[in-house]
């Protein structure tokens, strides 16, 4: 689910992407009769739009240059206003963001506080956030109303702040200033320990070190809820505790710093420069023939016999061992499932591999039956093994026409974008293709274009037109799989 979805209601979007096209535009200026035109809505409609954008840059930046002027239909974008700048805005102004900020930093605060500050209704409230609570429930969390918290297990839910509260960072205006000195304290003791990787992203390491201080103070600990003893080699904890968790017993201190050490560690970010690193890693589990390198081991020999196209180096890449096995401790070490966050990581530019798919969930299926995060581990092992596959079968590929039809300056724009993903194969209408695309203007002919072939009707002229395509691409390309 996109966050976007998440905090923004339909026409907060439609704000951002207007404002997304004006920032596109060439020297970020817009004419609103002819953008109107394009986008099939009346002047008035759009102009309207762009008033309530307007407001919002105002509110952002007193001092940004206007975005309109009375009696000009042209608009013009603020240089010092970006679009992710406006995005953060109204994601923190959504009645999703104002949530998540109450439950964690107001723990004490009751769903009638938050309806008095926002001026929601009770119903409109629950219609609000209906993106949000199916987002946590998939997450297995669920948000308690008096007073306002999540509820769930501790390192489920420390994830989805990390996860939904990232999207609201704004460096010049910090969510978490009273907590920060706090956070930076942790943060250099855990430095001077050797607790911090050195390629690792400090600002990132302060988030959750902002988020985890909240979470003890609201009393919930870390500690007793995650499987340490996986972790190894441990890293060598600081003998004095640091000031922040000097108040907590030391075996929940030293949890809180494992936690800290673990949302660095466990991203499988090991690269050939990394091979140090690696094999250090590589070494202690191989040496110690722990089950989790055996793992490693066994699969990347089966791979290697038994699927046609996956390169032989997959036996002795040091980086593609290392970053296995952090997948296999870390969902040891996360009850039901470590949320490596890799399985959206799906490319449009990225061919599909459904045979190394089914060999890896075959694996699994047969190695680790009972494995309740056993989807999880295999979408990560999948993200990590596809760049290993040396060809890309025709059968794996979505077979894509252009309509003949078309102006040949479109034709050329269409096919020449289309050229690169690897999951498409452009045919022609002769060749039995899975999607035909056509020109909005062209739709809809009395005939078919190919008979019992899907159109996809590009408005060539629309930002929106060609994400929708991709998307359509996109999904159709997935649909290969599980035929």
């Amino acid at each position: 689910m996109a966050f976007e979805e998440i905090f923004l209601d339909r026409e907060e979007r439609d704000r951002l992407a207007i404002y997304g096209t004006l920032r596109d535009a060439p020297n970020h200026q817009l004419n609103i009769v002819t953008t109107s035109m394009a986008r099939g809505e009346s002047y008035r409609q759009l102009r309207r739009l762009m008033e309530k954008v307007a407001a919002d840059l105002h509110e952002i930046d007193p001092a940004a240059p206007p975005l309109l002027h009375r009696g000009d239909s042209n608009m013009t974008a603020p240089p010092a206003i970006s679009r992710v700048r406006y995005r953060i805005f109204l994601y923190r102004r959504s009645l999703p963001g104002k949530l998540l900020v109450k439950t964690l930093m107001a723990p004490t605060s009751t769903l009638s506080d938050l309806l008095t500050e926002t001026g929601f209704s009770r119903a409109a409230f629950f219609r609000r956030i209906s993106a949000l609570r199916l987002y946590l429930r998939r997450a297995e969390v669920s948000i308690n109303l008096t007073p306002l918290s999540l509820i769930g297990s501790e390192p489920r839910i420390r994830q989805i702040y990390r996860q939904l509260l990232w999207q609201l960072v704004d460096i010049g205006n910090p969510l978490f200033t009273d907590i920060l000195p706090e956070s930076r304290q942790l943060i250099k003791a855990l430095q001077a320990a050797g607790m911090v990787q050195r390629d690792f992203s400090v600002a990132q390491l302060l988030f959750s070190a902002n988020i985890n201080l909240h979470r003890l103070k609201a009393n919930h600990s870390i500690a007793g809820t995650l499987n340490f003893s996986a972790l190894k080699p441990q890293p060598s904890l600081p003998k004095k505790i640091p000031a922040p968790l000097a108040n907590l017993p030391r075996a929940t201190a030293e949890a809180e710093m494992l936690y800290l050490y673990l949302g660095q560690w466990r991203i499988p970010r090991f690269h050939t420069e990394q091979q140090f690193d690696a094999a250090t890693l590589v070494g202690y589990h191989a040496a110690n023939e722990t089950p989790a390198w055996q793992t490693v081991a066994k699969i990347r020999a089966e791979l290697s016999t038994r699927l046609v196209g996956i390169s032989p180096s997959v036996t002795n890449d040091l980086a593609l061992a290392g970053n296995l096995l952090k997948i296999l401790i870390s969902e040891r070490i996360f009850p039901g499932g470590a949320y490596i966050d890799l399985t959206k990581t799906a490319s449009p530019m990225r061919a599909f591999y459904p045979r190394l798919e089914t060999a890896i969930k075959t694996f699994f299926a047969r190695e680790l039956p009972t494995e309740k995060s056993r989807p999880e581990i295999v979408d990560g092992f999948y993200q990590l093994l596809w760049p290993f596959m040396t060809d890309s079968a025709v059968s794996d590929k979505l077979k894509v026409a252009l309509d003949p039809m078309m102006p040949q300056p479109l034709y050329e724009t269409v096919r020449l974008n289309l050229m690169h993903p690897a999951y498409i194969r452009l045919v022609t209408v002769a060749q039995h293709p899975d999607l035909v695309i056509s020109a909005q203007a062209l739709a809809p002919g009395e005939e078919p274009i190919v008979p019992d072939t899907p159109v996809f009707y590009l408005a060539s002229d629309r930002f929106e037109s060609w994400s929708a395509l991709y998307q359509e691409l996109f999904h159709r390309s997935r649909q290969l799989l599980h035929r």
